[in-house]
């Protein structure tokens, strides 16, 4: 008999801990609690701590009251100078309306899917009211506020959420437009180095005239003052032979014959046939101490 009273009453404590259980749930700092009654929405419970509920007939449900985020998927959009990019953006966005944003969206899943529906008809909305250009400076900034502000409008209300920052992670042209831009530029760095070597060419010949120009000028100045002074030279020295050789007209008589066998009798091997007798060897014949008359 007591056997079967302690199973009971360990049937009725594990009864009372399930029912204990079963009845209260705890709310996080960061989450907000709906609880529904056979699927109507009974409250809302937003302060943290442990809760109360009917058992089986109540159901919770928790939602993240952070901030969260999600990827929207690229976008090939149309701008107003009707040229493509594609755009891929994401959204941060936290739930203040929690009953309102599960009623609309029930899950995360589906609320984001919706507001990622909204977030594409205004990516188009308003990329296709701007030029390409824009979407690569710093008109950026004001392009993804004009989206901040359409996409609050669109979608915090009726979803019950606050739109916390909307940004582009890329901004790409599509492929094929990416190739003509890429051959394009490289088509007009082509131009422009030939434009560039040109002009260098160009520089170079003028460089080599002027300098060919300059050497030619400053040989010729170089020449002339190498004959004026060889002139120069050449007239002190015969001015400096006149004086020495008007003080011994016999010694010059004598010197201008040297000079005149040096230049006639040339090498080392000339060979003279002949008599020793003219006035160009008047000068063997002589005796000691007499040099001859010149005839």
């Amino acid at each position: 008999m007591n056997q079967n009273k302690s199973i009971l009453l360990g049937i009725v404590v594990i009864l009372l801990a399930i029912l204990a259980y079963s009845s209260t749930f705890v709310v996080q700092q960061a989450e907000s609690a709906i609880v529904l009654r056979f699927g109507n929405p009974q409250a809302v419970i937003e302060e943290p701590g442990l809760k109360l509920k009917l058992p089986v007939a109540d159901q919770v449900i928790l939602l993240d009251r952070r901030v969260l985020n999600f990827d929207a998927p690229a976008q090939e959009l149309l701008t107003r100078d009707q040229k493509r990019v594609v755009i891929s953006a994401f959204v941060r966005y936290q739930i203040t309306n929690s009953l309102k944003f599960y009623q609309v969206g029930r899950t995360y899943a589906n609320a984001e899917s919706q507001i990622r529906s909204v977030l594409g008809s205004t990516l188009r909305s308003v990329i296709g009211n701007v030029a390409l250009v824009d979407t690569l400076t710093p008109k950026r900034a004001e392009i993804m506020r004009q989206i901040h502000t359409e996409l609050t409008r669109q979608a915090a209300e009726p979803y019950g959420i606050k739109i916390v920052d909307v940004r582009f992670k890329r901004v790409d042209l599509p492929a094929q437009n990416s190739d003509a831009v890429f051959n394009s530029m490289r088509k007009q760095r082509a131009q422009e180095a030939a434009r560039i070597r040109a002009e260098g060419a160009r520089e170079a010949r003028q460089k080599t005239a002027e300098a060919d120009k300059e050497r030619v000028v400053k040989l010729a100045e170089a020449r002339r003052q190498s004959a004026v002074l060889r002139g120069e030279a050449d007239g002190e020295a015969i001015s400096i032979y006149n004086e020495a050789f008007g003080r011994d007209p016999a010694f010059f008589d004598f010197y201008r014959s040297l000079q005149a066998m040096q230049e006639g009798l040339k090498g080392d091997s000339t060979t003279y046939v002949g008599p020793p007798s003219g006035d160009f060897f008047r000068f063997f014949g002589m005796e000691q101490g007499k040099v001859p008359p010149a005839q």
